[in-house]
């Protein structure tokens, strides 16, 4: 077995991994509160548009990568295999920071922007760090998916992708967690970085 194979199915099965565990935290909280797992139905403004067009540019240099890998030489990056292989075994620290973020947030997630009449306040787990654990870890796949595939074309739009969806949601869920949980919300946001420990800390009233 290849080398490049390999990189393939350890990029197949994290995608996998992913998928399962977002989908089945959505199934939990659509259980909980109702509503429809169309994650569309709850998006920011502007945000499906940028999600559609670097969608497509992302899911094609995919496509290209797994399966046609000799027609899109012209996008792919001299790495040293060392490097690649790093990027192969650093998936399994963050998916596991990735599922233990998704097992915290529980029912209370959205799946878009907005929050449920029953919201809760998560500060456990990877939230006692981080404000945004999930979009964190994302982003954290996105570098490796760059440097495992080594294929500029789909990790920097895979990288835009989740960092776009990240840099328009932020801003919106933090007045809604501030409007819906005042205090409690200001006094979490002093004490943790938005997607860095330590970087990004609120010190002012966000009210």
């Amino acid at each position: 077995m290849s080398a490049e194979l390999v990189f393939k199915i350890a990029f197949v099965a994290a995608f996998v991994v992913a998928s399962t565990i977002a989908a089945r935290t959505a199934r939990v909280a659509s259980r909980e509160h109702g509503g429809s797992l169309n994650q569309l139905t709850n998006e920011a403004r502007g945000l499906i548009w940028i999600r559609g067009g670097l969608g497509i540019v992302f899911y094609g240099a995919l496509f290209a990568w797994l399966f046609a890998s000799q027609r899109a030489r012209w996008a792919y990056v001299d790495l040293p295999s060392a490097l690649r292989w790093s990027a192969a075994v650093a998936l399994i620290p963050v998916l596991a920071f990735f599922r233990s973020s998704f097992v915290q947030l529980g029912s209370n997630y959205r799946g878009g922007v907005g929050l449920y009449d029953r919201h809760e306040l998560v500060v456990r787990g990877p939230y006692a760090v981080v404000r945004h654990p999930i979009y964190a870890a994302f982003i954290a796949i996105m570098v490796l998916v760059l440097l495992l595939s080594a294929n500029w074309v789909l990790g920097l739009s895979g990288l835009l992708l989740v960092s776009s969806i990240a840099v328009v949601r932020i801003p919106v869920e933090e007045q809604q967690l501030g409007e819906r949980f005042g205090s409690a919300w200001i006094d979490y946001a002093r004490q943790t970085g938005s997607l860095i420990p330590f970087v990004g800390r609120r010190p002012h009233d966000l009210l």
